[in-house]
């Protein structure tokens, strides 16, 4: 297996979401929930803002531009869906160039006022991807404390499925 499968299976998993969305209330997806993020769009734009920065800005060793957006840019599912593709345009360029070589580069991963660590790319990836793992879980519980049933995709049947 490798990262790409993994990162598009997230892809296809973040568009059942985006679609799952599209049946609440926009007041429903930007309500404070208590999440780690507040809401459910803020939450899923941090999924979205991670793969961005990683992809845009840290991996080509361009952090020092990145600037954290204001959320409530994103006032509308069309905002987001646009961002939504967007950021998986970014990452298909990227992944089309991906090599062995690239996987095993070294980057450097700033962290607030620690040090900064040196990671190979392969590990910013899969971080990216385990990263999203845990926020879904956390869109899945509040998508059913509002009684909608949240996406599921098993990598199994994505990975057998996919053309």
């Amino acid at each position: 297996m490798q990262i790409s499968d993994l990162i598009r299976y997230n892809h296809a998993v973040r568009g059942l979401y985006l679609d799952t969305f599209t049946k609440l209330p926009w007041d429903e997806i930007t309500a404070n929930k208590g999440l780690s993020f507040d809401s459910m769009r803020n939450v899923f734009l941090h999924l979205m803002l991670v793969e961005d920065c990683w992809i845009s800005y840290i991996i080509p060793g361009r952090f020092k531009e990145w600037a954290n957006p204001d959320f409530d840019v994103y006032y509308d599912m069309d905002s987001l869906k646009r961002y939504a593709d967007a950021v998986k345009a970014r990452t298909e360029t990227y992944l089309a160039k991906l090599s062995a070589d690239e996987l095993g580069r070294q980057v450097v991963v700033p962290w607030g006022d620690k040090p900064n660590t040196q990671i190979a790319v392969e590990n910013g990836l899969t971080h990216m991807v385990l990263e999203d793992m845990i926020h879904y879980g956390e869109l899945s519980a509040a998508l059913w404390q509002l009684g909608f049933e949240a996406p599921y995709l098993g990598f199994w049947r994505f990975s057998t499925c996919k053309g």
